[in-house]
């Protein structure tokens, strides 16, 4: 039989799910590292909410826990890595908070413009105070909607039952699907300066690190209202403050905060923002679904091998991924270049298999290409969610396989299209384990994969070369590899280096300005293991 630890509080529901499945299921509190460590070996399955760190220290010796399960979308208590390295998937349950955040975000919306705390307050201290209380309505207003995913789609359909003008920023959501939301797809300075409230449902990344900080919230309107229910710092905590003393901002709704429990408030004292201590999924229904959904997941993947919303895993048996793992890695690098080099909002997304690669099934290596892609543009994907987390998006996604002769045994074409530009690029693997990106755009490089890339797109004349090697090693920044290519003798030519070190934007400038170079643009891969 298989045995479950339930760890944090889990709704009745999701239990009784496993006793249904022949389960044995064993309900604990929250257990410390070492605590978990001496007694994860006597299960084959483990629920946690956020409250339980579950860290390599954890899971040391846990020769028999196959699965873990977060009843909620994210999964930074978990050391993936430390699971994915003792075999053990970890799963989520993304969309069960949907409709939990969304409202929360509303009622938080809805609390700031009619003042609602600030005059239930007055109330409870004996007051009848009219005139301190001037609300604003939401009906005529603009929204701005920063990240339209599953939550920020559902903010865009109930905004638009108030009546309200929604603009959205999302790198990734195609016009199609922004239309079909009616929302009116926008730059970040358009939400910024046009919004009449700004509503946040992005993901926490080095991207959106201090997304608004003083220099943001002094472009919006006076009259402008910020909400965060997504992830603390991605509105600097310090510069809001001081925006809202000093009136830059009208309002602000948090959720969300650098560090929870929130300690060293600055909003204390302030009459013009509404805060809670990170209640958005905190309802009973969302509660259930994410208990039941986990629950779920975790018996089909113990009594079939079937996986659901993993994190750290495909859907592949032991064998078969161990036999792809060179060409899976090739692909999902090729779909992490391509989502850094080219510009504007992908449309669609091609993957083209020319020659015999290998695998029977090539979905796999299409599904690692897409995780590949998304990776930089949202908080959680993998080859399992991937395709469902395109589609949301409006991301058209095409697999062919071609007749056309190859130069190689085999390659991989991955073309993007955007609504800017299109580009194309083929990889490949050397003696069946070296990753190489073969050609760019038609001009054959045999580039690394691997770290800091500077792609120089350059006319090919003499000098050129040498002048942008000479002021990126000036700056100190070590070159590692050098490919060039071309389409004919004096027309274009490309240029990729493999460096030692990110480049500064200083540097960069001095790079564009040489003569004859027509764009730089940067790549940043992980480095090889």
């Amino acid at each position: 039989m298989f045995r479950v630890l339930v760890l944090d509080s889990l709704s009745d529901e999701g239990v009784e799910v496993f006793k249904a499945e022949g389960i044995e299921v064993d309900v604990r509190p929250p257990q410390k590292p070492a605590e978990l460590a001496a007694i994860i070996n006597d299960y084959d399955g483990l629920v946690v909410r956020s409250a339980t760190k579950v860290t390599a220290e954890a899971l040391e010796g846990s020769s028999r826990m196959k699965v873990i399960g977060r009843a909620g979308a994210g999964t930074d208590n978990i050391d993936k890595d430390a699971a994915t390295r003792h075999g053990i998937v970890v799963m989520n349950t993304p969309g069960g908070n949907t409709i939990s955040t969304c409202e929360h975000t509303f009622a938080m919306m809805m609390a700031l413009c009619r003042n609602i705390p600030q005059a239930h307050a007055s109330m409870a201290a004996g007051r009848w105070d009219r005139k301190s209380f001037m609300g604003k309505e939401l009906s005529g207003k603009t929204l701005g909607i920063v990240g339209i995913g599953r939550i920020g789609g559902a903010m865009a359909k109930r905004a638009k039952a108030f009546e309200m003008k929604i603009l959205g920023f999302d790198p990734i959501l195609s016009p199609l699907k922004a239309e079909a939301l009616g929302v009116e797809l926008v730059s970040l300075d358009e939400i910024i300066e046009r919004s009449d409230f700004i509503t946040i449902h992005a993901p926490k990344s080095e991207k959106t690190n201090n997304l608004f900080a003083m220099a943001e919230l002094k472009r919006m309107k006076r009259e402008c209202r910020i909400i965060n229910c997504a992830r603390g710092g991605i509105v600097n905590e310090q510069d809001l403050a001081q925006a809202l003393r000093e009136g830059v901002i009208a309002g602000a709704a948090l959720d969300v905060y650098t560090s929870e429990p929130f300690e060293n408030n600055p909003f204390l004292g302030l009459d013009n923002i509404v805060m809670t201590p990170h209640l958005a999924a905190s309802t009973d229904e969302a509660q259930v679904t994410v208990a039941v959904d986990v629950a779920k997941q975790m018996a089909d993947y113990l009594k079939t091998g079937a996986i659901v919303n993993a994190v750290n895993v495909p859907s592949l048996d032991s064998e078969t991924r161990a036999a792809l793992q060179p060409l899976l890695f090739l692909a999902e690098r090729m779909g992490l270049f391509q989502s850094q080099f080219v510009q504007g909002r992908p449309l669609s997304l091609e993957i083209e298999y020319i020659g015999d690669c290998g695998a029977a099934d090539t979905y796999p290596v299409t599904a690692a290409v897409m995780a590949g892609f998304l990776t930089p543009m949202v908080e959680t994907v993998n080859m399992v969610s991937a395709p469902s987390q395109l589609q949301e998006r409006g991301i058209e996604v095409a697999e062919k396989r071609s007749p056309e002769s190859s130069s190689y045994a085999f390659e991989i074409g991955v073309t993007v299209k955007s609504d800017t530009e299109t580009q194309r690029i083929r990889g490949t693997l050397f003696n069946g384990n070296d990753p190489r990106i073969c050609t760019v755009n038609g001009m054959r490089v045999d580039a690394v994969p691997v770290g800091n890339m500077l792609v120089c797109m350059n006319e090919d004349k003499p000098l050129i070369v040498g002048r942008m090697c000479t002021l990126i090693g000036e700056a100190g920044i070590n070159i590692a590899n050098l490919m060039l290519g071309r389409d004919a003798k004096g027309g274009r030519a490309l240029t990729v280096l493999n460096l030692d070190q990110p480049v500064p934007a200083d540097v960069l400038d001095r790079v564009r300005a040489v003569p004859h170079v027509n764009e730089v643009r940067l790549v940043a891969l992980p480095e090889a293991k």
